[in-house]
């Protein structure tokens, strides 16, 4: 009987590197935007009502997206210079990966304004 992988080895290698590139940020992002809001509702409880005024947290946020757009494209470039195989698996994960961190700052808009 002979055994098949379902995964291509070699894919899966190749795409490490843009599994990095597109979710680390996302997920600095969400680590940040957790404990912002914990340590609001640990001060004021669930009275978001001045959350706005925390002042440059947001900005930080900003920065952070921005960052990751800068380095993505450069990392997309890079790819797409090199004619690397994997260029639209980069391309579509990169895509997912600003989409999550957009999710993140939308929630806490949400919070600044909408409540």
């Amino acid at each position: 009987m002979q055994v098949t992988r379902h995964l291509n080895m070699e894919l899966r290698h190749a795409t490490v590197p843009t599994y990095v590139a597109s979710y680390l940020f996302p997920l600095l992002l969400l680590a940040y935007e957790v404990w912002r809001v914990g340590s609001w509702v640990a001060v004021n409880g669930f009275n978001f009502m001045n959350f706005r005024s925390m002042g440059y947290e947001f900005a930080l946020m900003l920065a952070v997206f921005a960052m990751q757009v800068i380095v993505e494209i450069a990392f997309l470039a890079g790819a797409w210079l090199t004619k690397h195989h994997d260029l639209g698996h980069r391309l579509s994960n990169l895509m997912l990966g600003i989409f999550c961190s957009l999710v993140v700052l939308g929630f806490d808009l949400a919070l600044q304004y909408a409540i």
